[in-house]
């Protein structure tokens, strides 16, 4: 993008100067952005988030924003508790774009009186637009129209009544919750552009949510897991295609899919069910001679020179300074 070009005033002294400005860096302080902060974090936080909140990377993105108040101007979710089905992301999804949506209402009460809303739940949900054609079927017959779900299209976002300038929404989310915020910026279509998204390994997982098109964004910056932690191996990444982003950053790190969002496993006796093993340093094996200890992932625990736990260590905080880098970059006011 070019430099901004702009004249300079001295409240001391009346003097005007003409220079140039780099793009992002400086624009907070040619205007005074207005943000709505968002943060979603991953499957069964409630469990596995320190009190302090040290070990969620969404909520320290969000705790650390210097705008506004928390539950005013930002506001941070735990993620779905089904582990299974995660299908109370739906309901978090209705609340964080209620949220938004409201505050855009008060910061704009133009929007409200003009009736310009979001989209509904059933634009977004394949479920429910299923069960619609389904109904309709078995009551009234297969010529009876059915609710056709409303998609997003260009007409509809060069008529969006507020622009990034207006007010920058940023949205982060970790692993199903990058699912959510995927699906909120498809919802806010009609009223204005997602500023920043910040995802941190964002998975699908969900049956009715569809996240693998990142919509209605300027800027996207996706933190992935890289293949070779063998972390989460039975499930893959979404918000992987980006329609009309003006910038976006893709970087894989070593650490598991929970080391992104700032939470791994290090002591075997915390592995349950559902935990990642991958980011323990040893491995154990019942054998008949009695348990034997092997280093886990030998072979990029070579490559690396260090044992698993310290790569996720590491990569964990390289993934968390690399969002907080892009948003950053783009002027969002974060530590």
């Amino acid at each position: 993008m070019l430099p901004i070009r702009g004249w300079r005033y001295n409240l001391v002294q009346t003097l005007y100067c003409f220079c140039t400005i780099p793009s992002y860096h400086n624009q907070t302080f040619l205007m005074n952005y207005k943000y709505i902060v968002v943060g979603i974090d991953g499957t069964g936080s409630r469990e596995w988030m320190y009190k302090d909140g040290s070990n969620s990377s969404t909520f320290k993105f969000v705790r650390d924003v210097h705008y506004g108040s928390m539950e005013i101007d930002r506001r941070w979710y735990h993620g779905p508790s089904n582990t299974v089905t995660g299908s109370d992301s739906e309901p978090i999804l209705q609340e964080a774009l209620d949220f938004i949506y409201q505050r855009i209402s008060t910061l704009f009460p133009d929007v409200r009186t003009r009736s310009i809303k979001p989209l509904e739940m059933f634009d977004v949900n394949s479920c429910m637009q299923n069960q619609e054609r389904q109904d309709m079927m078995e009551s009234q017959g297969y010529k009876s129209s059915y609710r056709v779900p409303v998609t997003v299209t260009q007409p509809m976002l060069k008529n969006q009544p507020l622009t990034t300038d207006d007010v920058r929404i940023v949205l982060i989310g970790h692993s199903r919750g990058g699912l959510v915020t995927t699906a909120i910026a498809r919802m806010l279509s009609p009223v204005v552009k997602v500023y920043f998204m910040g995802l941190y390994d964002s998975v699908d997982r969900e049956g009715c949510l569809d996240g693998m098109d990142v919509v209605n964004v300027k800027i996207v910056a996706h933190a992935r897991r890289n293949p070779e932690v063998k972390s989460r191996l039975y499930f893959k990444n979404t918000s992987l295609n980006y329609s009309d982003v003006e910038q976006k950053e893709e970087r894989f790190f070593y650490t598991s899919h929970g080391g992104i969002g700032g939470s791994f496993i290090t002591n075997p006796k915390e592995i349950s069910t559902f935990s990642d093993s991958s980011c323990l340093a040893t491995i154990a094996t019942q054998t008949r001679a009695g348990r034997i200890e092997h280093i886990n992932n030998p072979e990029l625990v070579k490559k690396l020179g260090k044992k698993m736990d310290e790569v996720c260590a590491e990569g964990s905080h390289e993934a968390d300074q690399f969002i907080r880098g892009q948003a950053m970059k783009y002027g969002i006011p974060i530590s």
